[in-house]
């Protein structure tokens, strides 16, 4: 009996020293542990524009695309896929999301369908309170019409992303650590 209770109590602490292990407490961003991202994945039908339209309806309210551009509570979305992270100019990122961008985040079409799965879980501490989108279809759709907008070449970070579509780029400080993604 007296074992069962100090194997339980050793177990606890070592959940909590795992916790708030200071590896943890980095922000950074996390791939999640979505095994092939829907934004990719050609084996699935093509994904439909007026829909993802239809998805984008709620994120107008922060969120500008298109011609008309411009800074609400979040940044610009022209141009998003294959721009680097927090790199338009005139919007105050958070520190996390800042972070991101300069240890190359990239924001390919497979690292936009695990971010809007879960914004708050893949760049803690990012200013967006949006839940996510948890369907992976309406993801997958919301991503293609988001690309039909491309960026001015004037926008700084409108470039192409120099990886493939389906990489995740570790930032270097982080290659040693495994990934969600690891099995």
């Amino acid at each position: 009996m007296q074992l069962k209770l100090a194997a339980k109590a050793l177990t606890g602490l070592a959940a909590v020293a795992i916790l708030h292990s200071p590896v943890l407490a980095l922000t950074r961003w996390i791939p999640l542990p979505i095994p092939k991202s829907v934004a990719t994945d050609e084996t699935r039908p093509a994904p439909d524009v007026s829909r993802g339209a239809t998805v984008y309806r709620n994120c107008v309210a922060c969120h500008d695309l298109g011609p008309n551009i411009g800074l609400r509570v979040g940044p610009d979305l022209t141009g998003v896929v294959g721009r680097a992270a927090a790199s338009l100019e005139g919007y105050a990122y958070s520190d996390s999301m800042d972070k991101a961008g300069q240890e190359g985040l990239v924001w390919s079409k497979n690292l936009l369908d695990q971010f809007l799965a879960a914004p708050s879980r893949f760049v803690p501490g990012n200013k967006m309170a949006y839940v996510g989108v948890k369907d992976a279809d309406e993801r997958r759709n919301l991503i293609a019409y988001l690309a039909t907008f491309s960026a001015p070449q004037s926008l700084p970070g409108s470039e192409p992303p120099a990886q493939p579509e389906d990489a995740v780029r570790q930032p270097a400080s982080f290659e040693a650590t495994p990934s969600a993604q690891d099995p």
